[in-house]
């Protein structure tokens, strides 16, 4: 049986979003003058999850873009990290959309939600989160990672059925 989803991307939010992980953002967070009053620290912004018990440590990166997504676009794969979280930030206050569908074994199509950052939102994938891989809409965007290094694979895939298709629509914002 073939299925055609359309995903619209909603607006990203804790709420909305906590059943997958964490949206990381200034607005409401935690926060305190350091260096004699000339930064404001906001402070512990996502659980990040490295899975030190397995031998896993925090690697930090920055993924820049070499080429744009064009909206609409068909989701062919999710992927998941089943041994730590993983946080995105977007670098340069661009916008980001983010593809995720709850942690579990198998996932359904009718399970995926699409949200969209106002650019001054990250987010931190819980462990075990399907997720769409990082897609940059402008050029030259950069993302700022943080995530798990160190023994044991940390990154599955999953491939749609081709009968299944899962549209990731415009935004409208």
């Amino acid at each position: 049986m073939s299925r055609h989803i359309k995903l619209d991307p909603l607006p990203l939010s804790s709420e909305a979003f906590a059943e997958f992980g964490d949206v990381i953002q200034t607005e409401g967070a935690r926060h305190f003058e350091m260096n004699e009053g000339k930064l404001e620290r906001y402070y512990d912004l996502a659980n990040i999850d490295v899975g030190v018990n397995s031998g896993g440590r925090p690697v930090m990166s920055i993924a820049s873009s070499r080429e744009t997504t064009r909206l609409p676009l068909d989701i062919r794969l999710l992927e998941r990290h089943p041994h730590g979280s993983q946080a995105i930030f977007p670098l340069f206050k661009q916008s980001m959309i983010v593809v995720v569908a709850p942690a579990g074994d198998e996932v359904s199509p009718d399970n995926i939600r699409a949200f969209y950052s106002n650019g001054s939102q990250g987010i931190n994938y819980h462990s075990g989160v399907w997720h769409l891989p990082i897609i940059a809409l402008e050029p030259g965007q950069s993302f700022l990672i943080v995530d798990r290094g160190g023994p044991n694979h940390n990154c599955d895939e999953l491939f749609f059925d081709e009968a299944d298709r899962i549209q990731l629509l415009t935004i409208d914002h």
